[in-house]
């Protein structure tokens, strides 16, 4: 178990698209972290007297960049059906769903880095881009259970698009399920659930961060949310493995 775990971390971190990735994050957050909420903040502005400027900024850097981190899922399992790589860590380990609890487990830490990298660099490029203004922020007030929901909310997003290239297995496939839901399909079924659309997987993982964007005013809190998110993935897990097992990995 041990040693299928270090070929999967070995697989995440020898891939240039993982690099692109933090790269590609790296730069969104030099435009928002350092350039909008930072050197563009005004002198005087109430968002530098807001207490909740900082934990605001991480709920926002997490949120928006999540979707990356899952892409990183998403090729590390889609990766190895394209290029048929499949077949050698199918043969490498005695028990398929070792294979795969290998993969979960791989996925999921880097997916705990990616969560931390965001958090730290977005609030570096902020008070840097606050530092070269000459802008001072006030006192922050960040809540106590910030720092798992944050955390939370990147291991998710990484678990649910691991789940879905685990389901699909053809990579575009995949991605452009990872796209669609949360964009297009989630919108619409929300129009058919009104109030309920709340309890919709993607829409459920943004409330564990944020309390915005329940139907008429109506929201989770946050553990709920968390809650309704792992019975998803619980559940998804628990057919992707059923088919993992049963199906050819050709």
């Amino acid at each position: 178990m041990i040693a299928s775990l270090k070929s999967e971390l070995q697989k995440i971190w020898t891939v240039r698209s993982t690099y692109a990735v933090l790269l590609f994050s790296f730069i969104l957050m030099g435009i928002f972290a350092f350039w909008v909420e930072g050197f563009k903040a005004g002198d005087g502005s109430k968002a530098l007297i807001d207490p909740t400027k900082l934990a605001g900024l991480l709920s926002d850097a997490i949120t928006n960049l999540a979707f990356w981190g899952g892409f990183v899922g998403i090729l590390s399992m889609t990766h190895e059906y394209r290029y048929n790589t499949i077949m050698y860590t199918l043969t490498a380990s005695r028990s398929r769903s070792k294979s795969l609890l290998a993969k979960i487990l791989a996925v999921s830490i880097f997916a705990v880095l990616f969560a931390i990298f965001v958090s730290v660099f977005a609030t570096a490029l902020m008070y840097l881009g606050l530092t070269v203004k000459g802008l001072t922020l006030s006192h922050q007030t960040i809540p106590a259970d910030l720092i798992w929901r944050v955390l939370f909310e990147g291991w998710a997003s990484s678990m649910l698009g691991l789940l879905l290239a685990v389901l699909i297995r053809v990579q575009v496939g995949a991605i452009a399920a990872f796209f669609v839901i949360p964009v297009a399909i989630e919108p619409l079924a929300g129009l058919i659930l009104k109030d309920n659309r709340i309890y919709l997987p993607f829409l459920a993982l943004q409330q564990v961060t944020h309390l915005e964007g329940g139907a008429a005013g109506r929201v989770l809190s946050h553990g709920r949310a968390a809650l309704v998110v792992g019975v998803y993935l619980v559940i998804g897990w628990i057919v992707a493995w059923i088919l993992f097992l049963r199906r050819d990995a050709s």
